[in-house]
């Protein structure tokens, strides 16, 4: 028996229902961001220089949108009384960081690897929203 072909995904992050938290906001928030990660990933499948130039353009104008998002979790976080909300803004803070070291390689190295970025988004956003952010829901349920 051969390795299985592994079927090539069009986008790289796919919306699953155990990604909600049970807070509305939040939740099309995160949709939004699933969304825009896949935007990037189709875009910057044709490569060259204009893969590039999007690259750079659609991560500076998303940026604003990921902090508004981060500083709504964390205001709910500290409402709801969240115990590990440390931990949480440290994620938070570590994404972005990550997300500004890609956009500086990319800006001095040249064009983005859609494969590299796409598994970095794939991985963070999976992992962070359906393990960290589900942790929320409870606390989001009180500030209702």
């Amino acid at each position: 028996m051969g390795k299985q072909k592994q079927e090539k995904r069009d986008v790289p992050v796919v919306w699953r229902d155990d990604f909600l938290t049970g807070h509305e906001s939040i939740d099309e928030q995160h949709k939004e961001l699933v969304k825009m990660a896949n935007e990037f990933y189709t875009e910057i499948q044709t490569g060259g220089v204009m893969a590039r130039v999007y690259f750079i353009k659609a991560i500076q104008s998303s940026v604003q949108f990921i902090k508004t998002l981060f500083m709504l979790e964390e205001d709910l976080m500290q409402k709801g009384g969240y115990p590990f909300f440390e931990e949480h803004k440290t994620q938070h803070e570590n994404f972005v960081a990550e997300v500004f070291r890609q956009v500086h390689d990319i800006e001095t190295e040249g064009t983005p690897d859609p494969s590299n970025f796409a598994g970095f988004l794939q991985d963070w956003i999976s992992h962070h929203i359906s393990d960290s952010d589900k942790k929320l829901a409870p606390f989001y349920a009180g500030l209702r």
